[in-house]
């Protein structure tokens, strides 16, 4: 077994050495490794941490590498013999601060709390415990919550403040049982059962006053991690207030600018709309609101002919049917096949297209509106074999 693990490493030293590469997976198959054999896995880690290109390795992963070197540290009972433990560990903490979202925050708090213990700082140990529970509450889980809870309670028992390293072990015990961790439930068992007994063994009166201090103490720690976590959650929370506002300011700002684009469309539609009616008005034009087909110049330009009197030259046709076509190109083809009509009643049939009433059609056509009307007439009998009227026929027109 000690073999293939030897042969294991040897290889996982070898890829790396001639791929150069600091990827996360290779960490992640060491994390295993540091459960089952951590004294294999700190001599893996240290093998990665020899190689010429770890300083350019990631952030990420020389801070992962790390806190996996303390945790096999820790699994190996070689914290308190190590002196790089605070440097690994600080260097964990600095990186999973600035990136939370990682999810090993919790988790480096903890082994930070175990180096501090191993040191025998049990406040400093407390702390970080205590930063673990309120500061990674997303991506805590309940087996490392019974660590959590079982460290404190040692340190409150070699503090001989029995009363709160029972409620500690308590805690663990319950988190065990929500991680169905039957182990650790029995060792939590049987540590309550010791610490109940050395309560009963202890003299509380001769050792009350180092209680007290001690009491006074842990509530003095735990008021400051509180104190510390509002203070960082105030910031955090004016800087999401912060970005709030700046949203809420360029949208308002965006919102402002459609609005007014809005209201100038808005302004200009209505000014057509007005100028529109205006012309039809002058046109004559009692159905303007049915009118098919609109152009500004030409309309202007039949105007212009009906006040003076004066009808339309070939020129003015040419440009009558260019526009015409644009918004209705098969006109001329549809009308066509059904009648091969002559020039005349043609362009009677482009000025109803266009909405031209009778009136005007007899100046722009220099004729009676009297022959307007019978051309219309004709030209749906001749269609329609003799059924129709002349408004018959300019609904068939408008159809086309």
């Amino acid at each position: 077994m000690k073999r293939l693990l030897y042969c294991y490493i040897l290889l996982l030293g070898l890829t790396i050495a001639c791929t150069n590469s600091y990827q996360m997976d290779t960490l992640y198959q060491l994390e295993e490794l540091v459960e089952t054999s951590p004294d294999s896995a700190i001599s893996a880690l240290k093998n990665l941490a020899n190689q010429t290109g770890y300083t350019k390795a990631p952030d990420a992963f020389k801070a992962y590498h790390s806190l996996l070197t303390v945790k096999a540290m820790d699994k190996g009972k070689l914290l308190q013999e190590s002196s790089q433990t605070d440097s690994l560990i600080g260097l964990a903490i600095d990186y999973y601060e600035e990136h939370p979202e990682e999810g090993f925050l919790a988790e480096t708090y903890y082994y930070a709390g175990r180096v501090m213990s191993e040191n025998h700082n049990g406040e400093r140990a407390l702390m970080m415990y205590n930063k673990a529970l309120l500061k990674d509450t997303t991506h805590i889980t309940a087996y490392l919550k019974s660590r959590i809870y079982a460290q404190m309670g040692l340190i409150y028992l070699h503090n001989e403040l029995f009363s709160e390293a029972l409620q500690m072990e308590d805690l663990a015990r319950f988190y065990c049982q929500q991680d169905s961790d039957t182990l650790g439930m029995r060792l939590c068992a049987e540590t309550i059962v010791d610490i109940s007994r050395m309560e009963m063994e202890n003299d509380t009166s001769a050792n009350s006053d180092k209680k007290k201090l001690a009491i006074v103490r842990v509530l003095r720690l735990n008021e400051q991690v509180r104190s510390d976590m509002l203070k960082n959650r105030n910031t955090q929370l004016m800087t999401e207030n912060d970005k709030r506002n700046r949203i809420i300011i360029i949208v308002g700002i965006f919102a402002a600018i459609l609005i007014a684009i809005a209201i100038v469309l808005a302004i200009r539609i209505r000014r057509q709309a007005i100028e529109r009616k205006k012309l039809y008005e002058e046109m004559g034009t009692l159905n303007a609101a049915k009118r098919q087909f609109y152009d500004k110049d030409l309309d202007q330009l039949l105007l212009t002919h009906d006040k003076e009197g004066a009808m339309l030259r070939a020129k003015d046709w040419m440009l009558i049917e260019e526009r015409l076509g644009e918004t209705f190109p098969n006109f001329r083809e549809k009308l066509y096949a059904s009648y091969n009509f002559s020039e005349q009643e043609y362009r009677i049939c482009v000025l109803i297209k266009m909405g031209i009433p009778p009136s005007m059609m007899s100046t722009l056509l220099a004729t009676s509106k009297s022959n307007i009307t019978q051309s219309r007439q004709r030209m749906q009998q001749k269609v329609f074999n003799g059924r129709g009227t002349a408004k018959d026929w300019d609904r068939f027109i408008l159809s086309l």
